[in-house]
């Protein structure tokens, strides 16, 4: 495994929660993780789990309110990338009964495709932060790693 970067590297922006944008924020994503040593399908694991914390909050952070926005911040630390992905709505607890057909997996994909996930909601609003080593693969493709996040409850941190 290469050294760690002594070199951090940071990039905030913010952009309207509505589901028009989260293009501009996947072509974003894209284009700071382009300078990293990633394999391209690492790379669309990174974009499709960052997608989904930024789906969750355009869908339910802001229902029954005015749209606001999302806060997105890029950074790395020595051999880690961060991604925290803010909202300043309201969370919801996910349902306990059954989904509709492509509904309910956002937090569980997110698990699977990035070593540490934290998610953290109070009155100002909902934050996942999403670290992960830049030369490991996906927890669910790494023989070490029991996939326990399908059973665990949304929203339970995981550190």
């Amino acid at each position: 495994m290469p050294p760690p970067s002594d070199r951090t590297e940071f990039v905030h922006f913010t952009l309207p929660a509505d589901a028009a944008h989260l293009c501009q924020l996947r072509h974003a994503m894209y284009g700071f993780l382009g300078a990293l040593p990633l394999c391209p399908d690492r790379q669309d694991e990174i974009v499709l789990a960052v997608g989904e914390a930024a789906a969750n909050a355009v869908e339910h952070a802001y229902r029954d309110q005015e749209p606001g926005v999302l806060d997105v911040t890029f950074w790395t630390e020595g051999d880690a990338l961060c991604v925290q992905i803010r909202d300043h709505g309201r969370w919801r607890e996910p349902s306990a009964g059954p989904q509709s057909v492509g509904h309910g997996l956002g937090i569980v994909l997110m698990r699977r495709l990035i070593d540490c996930v934290l998610i953290h909601h109070d009155h100002r609003g909902t934050t996942v932060l999403l670290r992960h080593p830049v030369h490991s693969p996906a927890p669910d493709s790494r023989p070490d790693v029991v996939p326990e996040a399908a059973g665990r409850p949304a929203g339970v941190h995981r550190a």
